[in-house]
């Protein structure tokens, strides 16, 4: 896993390819939306890539709904790539809302995710809900 790097992006570029994996995953392969993904939040997050080799691989998104409460969300990792990046994309998400001393850190995340999640010290909280069709569980990360 040392041989992938998850960092905020860095240019327009990065951010292109994002939003590329995203499509790919979110709308061409799961069909959870029917063109886009993208939205509001979009504008106010801070994306984080997975880089294997100088490609990207992966993103996450992190943006403040309000003071000290931040949202996770837009995990998508290439299908190749999905056991390894997913996990440290979803560190990296956890240590840069930590270095904005956000007090709670949420996401709704389908429920294949939730297992993964658990391991690294997030929590289910509420109940299950559908999303766009899609069981989600909404999860909170341990911050401490």
């Amino acid at each position: 896993m040392s041989d992938i790097v998850c960092r905020p992006v860095k240019n327009e570029d990065e951010l292109r390819e994002c939003f590329l994996i995203r499509k790919k995953i979110f709308v061409d392969e799961q069909g959870l939306f029917k063109e886009t993904d993208r939205d509001e939040n979009d504008e106010k997050s801070i994306h984080i890539v997975a880089l294997h080799k100088d490609k990207v691989i992966g993103t996450v998104r992190v943006y403040k709904e309000k003071k000290c409460i931040w949202w996770g969300g837009r995990l998508a990792v290439t299908k190749k790539n999905r056991g390894r990046a997913g996990r440290l994309l979803i560190q990296k998400a956890v240590e840069i809302i930590k270095e904005k001393n956000a007090k709670h850190f949420h996401a709704n995340v389908q429920l294949e995710n939730v297992r993964l999640l658990k391991g690294l010290g997030w929590e289910p909280t509420g109940d299950v809900f559908l999303y766009n069709g899609k069981p989600h569980q909404l999860m909170e990360a341990d911050l401490k």
